[in-house]
């Protein structure tokens, strides 16, 4: 692949995270995250380092409401490796910002890391 089609590869998966988080969608989004993925950010004050179920149980468990956005704002690709930052608005009523990271592994990208802030 050369640089542009790995962008759009990349772009793709964060598309299949905005859709599994729209329509809650958990099985989507566990096939675009290694099995070893790590969630990071903070609820309030107190960080919350862990893997995405936490994630994933709250959007199974809860519906999220009318008007959920998301706009992927950068894609960075550097050999097998990849940023991709996406810009949520009204996720629970909440604005989050999150930095993917991803690795080409057997052809495919997938996320190994989401540091979320939220707004």
């Amino acid at each position: 692949m050369n640089r542009a089609d790995d962008i759009a590869a990349v772009k793709a998966v964060i598309g299949e995270y905005v859709l599994g988080t729209q329509d809650r969608d958990v099985s989507r989004l566990s096939a675009i995250f290694h099995p070893k993925a790590v969630m990071s950010g903070y609820r309030g004050s107190t960080p919350l380092i862990g893997s995405p179920q936490p994630f994933f149980d709250l959007l199974e468990a809860n519906e999220h409401g009318e008007g959920y956005e998301a706009e992927i704002s950068h894609v960075s690709i550097v050999g097998r490796t990849a940023c991709a930052r996406l810009v949520e608005e009204n996720l629970y009523g909440k604005s989050f910002v999150n930095d993917f990271h991803l690795l080409l592994a057997n052809g495919s990208w997938l996320i190994v890391s989401k540091l979320f802030h939220r707004d």
